[in-house]
């Protein structure tokens, strides 16, 4: 199976394993175990321990608290409350567990070498808050083609879509044949 990856922030691929926002559909790749690690894995995280269906109901209701906080930001609405009370919690939660440790540079954060829901989220969530309180906040936009959420990274921040290769091309196409027929 292939996964997009075109959030420019780990937080922003949790809440885009819902490949289509819009026109809904089954397809959901945290609706099962395998389709979800292999989900993990292809962010490069390496390996994940088998996830039980109560872990990844979840990691799927985190990701819905993460949505709502960066969608209320891509839109300019204020930050829902309990949406960022989750992202907090999770993140208090995942500092306790998965501290921070000395390198020949410096410190950093000390992440398991086999992953779990709780790691998973621990990750996300520290995403999140980099993004909630770090610079690039005013960059984060929404595909109007499916939803999905990514960090705008052009000099200009004239990105519109998730990518090219799937909404952006769908609507160069549809342009085109409008155009097209209305010569006609």
């Amino acid at each position: 199976m292939d996964f997009e990856h075109v959030g420019n922030a780990q937080c922003f691929e949790l809440v885009n394993s819902v490949p289509d926002r819009i026109e809904g559909g089954d397809r959901d790749w945290l609706g099962d175990e395998d389709t979800a690690r292999a989900w993990a894995q292809s962010l490069g995280l390496g390996p994940v321990r088998e996830l039980t269906g109560e872990e990844l109901a979840d990691l799927r209701s985190f990701r819905e608290s993460v949505f709502a906080v960066f969608a209320a930001v891509a839109e300019g609405n204020a930050v829902p409350a309990e949406g960022l009370q989750v992202v907090t919690d999770a993140h208090a939660s995942g500092l306790s567990r998965y501290g921070y440790g000395p390198t020949t540079t410096g410190v950093a954060r000390e992440w398991p070498d086999v992953w779990d829901a709780d790691s998973l989220t621990a990750l996300f969530a520290e995403s999140a808050i980099d993004e909630l309180t770090g610079s690039r906040l005013d960059r984060v936009k929404s595909c109007p083609g499916c939803r999905w959420l990514f960090i705008d990274t052009t000099r200009n921040r004239s990105r519109r879509w998730c990518s090219m290769s799937m909404c952006g091309g769908r609507d160069k196409a549809l342009r085109h044949y409008r155009n097209t027929r209305a010569q006609h």
